[in-house]
């Protein structure tokens, strides 16, 4: 699982580790999404993606993501990451990076963008992708995040084709603006809508609410919360099928 912690940008949700190779008995992978928005006509529809079957046990998932999908805030490392491979029984690796997400590139020297990654994610060959975040994008332009997102997908749709993505939006974290979340969240699902990808929306379907007790900074989920972070996550995926 390539994880690499480090800084984060200040109002970020916190420091992602970078690419940091970690195998798991059972794993999942989870991209986050973006949408553009901007002024003009609007682009055409992209065909929708591949119907994707039930990925079976022991399915090599690759997951995209900042700090959240490294597991920072865990006291004992297990991240939801974790949980999830157990939860649905699939072999994980994690393409994290802390700090990142689809437009930010973190404040540690080396770190990227979720598009600087896709290249090494691709050959690992994943049977499914998930893209996961990010809150770091807050205080972005939208239109910005939405761009960034429309070539993301675009990227692994190319580089992996017939692969099925799925795009989980940001958490609500309580140190986070939440205009400024639901801006980046908005702009993510509607990029996820134009590419034909399911979205994972964490924050219409109140994960982590109350956060009283599931956080361990404000920014990132302690133990309790990452385990109700895969069983959220877990139970989304299972009623898309997977």
């Amino acid at each position: 699982m390539l994880r690499r912690g480090g800084g984060e940008r200040p109002g970020a949700v916190g420091a992602e580790p970078r690419l940091t190779a970690v195998v798991l008995a059972v794993g999942v992978l989870v991209l986050s999404s973006g949408c553009g928005s901007g002024s003009g006509d609007q682009p055409p529809r992209a065909a929708p993606a591949p119907a994707a079957a039930p990925s079976a046990p022991g399915s090599a998932v690759v997951v995209l993501g900042d700090s959240f999908t490294v597991g920072v805030g865990s006291s004992t490392g297990r991240g939801y990451l974790d949980h999830l491979a157990e939860d649905m029984a699939w072999s994980v690796t994690a393409a994290a990076e802390s700090g990142t997400g689809y437009v930010s590139p973190s404040v540690v020297p080396g770190y990227q963008p979720y598009g600087g990654r896709v290249a090494e994610l691709a050959s690992l060959r994943p049977s499914l992708v998930v893209v996961q975040g990010s809150t770091n994008d807050v205080g972005r332009s939208a239109a910005d995040v939405g761009r960034a997102a429309d070539a993301l997908y675009a990227d692994l749709r190319t580089q992996l084709p017939g692969t099925p993505v799925v795009v989980v939006g940001p958490l609500d974290a309580p140190a986070v603006d939440p205009a400024g979340v639901r801006a980046v969240r908005d702009a993510l699902a509607e990029a996820a809508e134009e590419a034909g990808l399911p979205f994972i929306d964490p924050i219409e379907g109140g994960w982590l609410q109350p956060p009283d007790g599931l956080y361990a900074d404000g920014l990132h989920p302690d133990d309790q919360g990452y385990a109700e972070f895969a069983d959220e996550l877990a139970a989304a995926l299972q009623d898309q099928g997977r």
